[in-house]
């Protein structure tokens, strides 16, 4: 069954990390032009390198559900669909998520692709320069100029390694950090922070030894240490030295790879566009001056700095350009 209809074809932009997904149901209008955007929908973890794959299409399926309940309409096979998935950079990945969407009819044409790819589709500029994703994880990655949105294109990347070999700069990253941190204070080994007492609160202990057991129960994995990070984030900006000086760390670790990036696309200062996403970067006014701070005193200052706020809306325009 296709998705299109009397006003137009109906395309599924899909947003998935290590914590979270998003969907976006949206309408093409038959000549062109902004996409209606008919309704939005959550799931759980949907990075299939880190969640497994069951996980991460369990989450997909749900969140996709949700954004047809939210347009008031019934589940069917769209006309065109994209996932963008942290934890789909491997061809078998890519594959198998790809053979799954198909085989469930998602859409007549399936797109999956790495997660910071879509958001070249945001619309606020022409589709180059470099992406910065830092939410659980964090990746960077860079086009060159005219590559268009094409898939295939080819695509630099810095970073994405996972929390054993990467990842720096990351939610997870700084929510270890802190962490480290409260436990050297409460030792004494380390310089007193406010983050002893506030992560004694979050997790509901006494004293710093019980985040021992606490921290290695089954049930707790990457994105409750990565949530700490909001912990560290408003330490930091009421004052605390030592949570400010593991912010300053992750901005100068995330504009490193941004730098990179830069150099090795030979992208001049103040001239190509830096796009920002993940819920670490979106949420933390302070770690995006640091960051472009960073930049700017190496000499590799972007010409603009956008906000993806909503990448699934930028995936579901990936969807209706990648359709026609």
């Amino acid at each position: 069954m296709s998705g299109a209809d009397a006003s137009g074809a109906l395309v599924l932009g899909v947003d998935g990390g290590g914590s979270r997904c998003a969907a976006v149901l949206a309408r093409v209008p038959p000549a062109g032009g902004v996409l209606e955007i008919l309704g939005r929908g959550r799931g759980g973890p949907a990075n299939p390198r880190v969640a497994g794959h069951d996980v991460a299409r369990d989450s997909i399926t749900a969140a996709m559900a949700a954004a047809f309940t939210d347009a008031g309409l019934e589940c069917r096979p769209v006309t065109s669909a994209c996932l963008g998935l942290a934890g789909v950079g491997r061809p078998e990945d890519r594959d198998a998520v790809c053979g799954w969407a198909t085989q469930a009819a998602v859409a007549d044409r399936v797109h999956v692709v790495t997660d910071g790819l879509v958001l070249f589709a945001d619309a606020v500029t022409e589709p180059w320069g470099v992406v910065l994703i830092a939410g659980t994880g964090s990746l960077a990655l860079a086009r060159q100029r005219g590559a268009g949105l094409s898939a295939a294109a080819p695509v630099d990347r810095c970073g994405g390694w996972g929390p054993l070999l990467g990842d720096e700069g990351s939610g997870h990253a700084i929510g270890l950090a802190g962490l480290k941190a409260a436990m050297r204070a409460a030792d004494g080994r380390g310089p007193e922070t406010i983050l002893r007492e506030a992560l004694l609160r979050r997790f509901a202990v006494a004293e710093a030894a019980e985040l021992v057991g606490r921290l290695h129960a089954p049930e707790v994995g990457r994105r409750d240490i990565a949530d700490v990070a909001r912990e560290v984030i408003a330490a930091a900006d009421v004052g605390d030295a030592v949570a400010s000086a593991i912010i300053a760390a992750a901005a100068a670790d995330l504009a490193a790879h941004v730098r990179t990036l830069a150099i090795r696309g030979e992208f001049a200062a103040g001239v190509y566009p830096l796009r920002l996403a993940g819920g670490l970067l979106t949420g933390a006014a302070t770690l995006r001056r640091l960051l472009v701070d960073s930049l700017s005193a190496s000499g590799h200052e972007p010409a603009s700095v956008t906000v993806v706020a909503e990448p699934a809306v930028a995936a579901a325009r990936f969807a209706a350009l990648a359709s026609q």
